[in-house]
């Protein structure tokens, strides 16, 4: 049973790591914030005390953090993991990030010897608490095989995309789709609320019909019952999708419709961006003078 280590406790990462724990693997970890050392510790994770310390004790790496600069504090500096690397080793990079990030530091961690898999998950926090992520992996075949016995604790739907920065680019496109689902279904069920339609009715129906996306699973309950909680927060969002564009940028493709949606994003997020992404459905209720509410 191989020795893992994680970084990044957050509310995607704390439930991953309890699942290591219950399949036997034995899980280091390492974060700025005391409580979820605490959780985790309490749950039987070993605490290390520096990313470099935690790559020398274990086979394999999971980090899970907010933004790309995150990843280049943890990975790099003398304190940093690549400094504890030693051949064979993995590196997997559970984080949305942007390719130029994942590239760095793979050409690094080859210098090691050892491997880098970039694989961002999808199925938020929900689906790392019940293990059914979806894993989208990019990388060398080796650092991939190496590594996969460990995202099986967690993930119920794991694929080798391809080199590395593939996982990575599956990612953006789903995430840009997020903002542009999000915007789309705030107009669609403010229409049906001012055209007389209880908005849960056309949910049920749409839910059925051609027109549904998970997008409405996620967002359109929380909208009904006021419930704003982040499970994934409009500002992770539109840092994702801003990432989408740039790489759009380099592609020289044109992305109107993405445009439109992060427009949407960022608007919500000049007032709404620590809560939910289904606030992004807020301003345009502001505008329009609708709040949809659940009928009692």
């Amino acid at each position: 049973m191989k020795k893992v280590g994680f970084i990044g406790l957050g509310t995607m990462g704390l439930p991953m790591v309890k699942h290591l724990l219950s399949n036997g693997f034995d899980t280091y970890v390492v974060s700025r914030s005391r409580g979820p050392i605490e959780q985790a510790v309490a749950l039987g994770a070993i605490e290390a005390s520096s990313p470099k310390d935690l790559m020398e004790a274990v086979d394999v790496v999971m980090t899970c953090l907010p933004v790309p600069q995150s990843i280049l504090d943890v990975y790099e500096g003398d304190d940093g993991l690549i400094a504890g690397l030693s051949p064979g080793k993995v590196i997997v990079d559970h984080s949305t990030v942007d390719r130029e990030t994942n590239e760095r530091v793979y050409e690094q961690i080859q210098k090691k010897g050892a491997y880098f898999v970039d694989a961002p998950v999808s199925g938020g926090p929900m689906g790392a608490e019940a293990g059914t992520l979806t894993i989208m992996c990019g990388g060398d075949d080796e650092g991939f095989s190496l590594s996969r016995d460990v995202m099986d604790a967690y993930g119920d739907y794991i694929v080798h995309v391809g080199p590395v920065g593939s996982g990575t680019v599956v990612k953006l496109l789903n995430n840009m789709l997020i903002g542009v689902h999000q915007a789309a279904l705030g107009e669609c069920f403010i229409m049906a609320e001012k055209a007389g339609v209880d908005p849960a009715i056309a949910y049920d129906l749409i839910k059925r019909s051609s027109g549904f996306s998970k997008s409405m699973d996620w967002s359109v309950d929380a909208i009904l019952d006021r419930s704003f909680e982040a499970r994934f927060s409009i500002n992770l969002l539109h840092k994702d999708i801003r990432l989408a564009l740039k790489l759009a940028e380099q592609l020289d493709l044109p992305l109107e419709m993405v445009k439109k949606g992060e427009e949407r994003v960022r608007e919500a997020k000049e007032k709404y961006g620590d809560q939910d992404v289904s606030a992004i459905i807020r301003p345009l209720e502001e505008r329009t003078g609708v709040t949809l509410l659940r009928k009692k």
